[in-house]
């Protein structure tokens, strides 16, 4: 214990001023607090020598540790550094020691040039946060990671419960050329989806990068309500694609909108049938304008090789456009259109299509969630008959409304709840749906 004291006041004398030499018997509460106040001073090797002596004494000293591996990563030694945080994660048993411990560890494997792992240890801070600020930290400390870290990752999870999985008509009663077919009934079930969109970035300069990006996305669907009147079973409505995308975005100042141009490959199939190849070029800007508003602009151009018939084979061009801006009772205000012209040799898919839609993001929470409604409208003007004399007219009307529950997350996931009823009108009555459905998924909040 005597060289416990006398290493302490020792130390203890390199945070005097002058330099005056004094020794000092400190308790390890004292020492703890002698070692961060050397840490934070510039002498991170004095820190470190401090909670040697303090973690010798006991190797379960979480607060210690926790100094300890800031001391390390201050002197370049990210291994030891990362090996006294995870020590710490494992024995602190408060709160915000488990913080203080995930977010040495995060720091250290930044510092290692372990941008990945270090994001996954910044949730883990953010789910053992005590308070919101230090949550907001997180969050800070993540977004600068995702800027400088060239991989990233994006995942989403959801589970969409509708009267009306199968799309069916709301009539199942179809006249055609003077009889009547019968078309299935709407079925009650639910939609499994997940999204994994991967990324790289390289040759990053002040004002351009150039990226690879990799997606994948699966729907499948199950039947919960009677499907012994259905045409198709379950696993023909099941739906995967991938996707490998190259891409470039650069700016031409840091008041100019920021660009990027994108050719994709991606292959989609239909229950266990290759349905089509693609192929797409995207070029999109985004605008930032004073006073927080948004204005954002994409161009794409699409061929999709059918693999199911020859006919349907074609081009897809689409032109996007949103914009949004905060109101004065701290909501925010957004509207996007859109063109879509779809070209191919078969009738029944050439046509053209108007978008038109609007959402409100309330200021305040409802029901400790961020709420958010909108309203979507769509217009499809096919160019040839088919099924009647007169070419296919489509209007369709959407209604959702959405709750974020921000209070409710984990590991910076928050649970997201989504109504959806839409409903398609034709003159062909085969197009005629109706649908609603409930949402339920987890979104990222950082």
């Amino acid at each position: 214990m005597r060289r416990f004291a006398l290493l302490l006041g020792l130390v203890a004398s390199l945070a005097t001023t002058g330099g005056a030499q004094q020794q000092a018997d400190l308790t390890p509460e004292e020492a703890r607090i002698v070692a961060a106040r050397l840490l934070t001073s510039g002498h991170p090797q004095a820190a470190l020598d401090v909670t040697s002596v303090l973690i010798k004494r006991d190797p379960d000293d979480g607060p210690s540790l926790i100094v300890q591996a800031q001391a390390l990563r201050s002197l370049g030694r990210y291994g030891p550094a990362q090996k006294a945080a995870r020590r710490a994660w494992a024995v602190s048993q408060y709160p915000l020691d488990r913080y203080a411990s995930a977010l040495a560890m995060a720091q250290s494997l930044s510092a290692d040039g372990k941008r990945t792992r270090a994001q996954l240890w910044l949730r883990r801070a953010a789910q053992v946060a005590p308070n919101a600020q230090l949550k907001k930290r997180v969050a800070q400390d993540y977004a600068y990671l995702r800027r400088t870290n060239p991989w990233s990752v994006n995942l989403s999870f959801g589970i969409r419960p509708s009267d009306n999985i199968n799309n069916a008509p709301r009539d199942n009663k179809i006249p055609y050329n003077d009889i009547t077919l019968t078309a299935a009934d709407p079925i009650a079930g639910f939609e499994v989806r997940s999204d994994v969109r991967l990324r790289y970035n390289f040759a990053e300069k002040s004002t351009q990068r150039h990226f690879f990006a990799f997606g994948w996305t699966e729907s499948l669907v199950y039947f919960t309500g009677d499907d012994s009147t259905a045409v198709r079973d379950e696993s023909d409505l099941a739906y995967r694609r991938i996707e490998g995308t190259f891409g470039r975005d650069f700016t031409s100042g840091p008041d100019r909108p920021r660009q990027t141009i994108s050719l994709s490959l991606g292959r989609i199939w239909s229950g266990s049938n290759t349905l089509a190849d693609e192929v797409r070029v995207n070029w999109r800007q985004s605008f930032k304008r004073p006073e927080g508003r948004r204005f954002s602009w994409s161009a794409t151009l699409g061929y999709a090789d059918r693999k199911d018939t020859d006919l349907a084979s074609g081009f897809t061009g689409t032109l996007d456009g949103r914009w949004s801006k905060p109101l004065k009772n701290g909501g925010r205000l957004g509207w996007n259109a859109g063109l879509v012209r779809v070209d191919t040799d078969s009738p029944a898919l050439t046509h053209s299509r108007l978008k038109l839609g609007v959402d409100y993001t309330h200021p305040n929470e409802v029901f400790g969630a961020i709420a958010r409604i909108g309203m979507r409208a769509e217009l499809r003007r096919y160019d040839d008959p088919t099924f009647t004399a007169d070419p296919r007219q489509d209007e369709r009307a959407v209604l959702s409304a959405s709750l974020l529950f921000v209070d409710f997350d984990t590991y910076g996931f928050a649970p997201k709840l989504t109504l959806e009823a839409s409903r398609t009108d034709s003159n062909v009555p085969a197009f005629e749906t109706q649908n609603l459905g409930l949402q339920i998924g987890f979104q990222s909040l950082f």
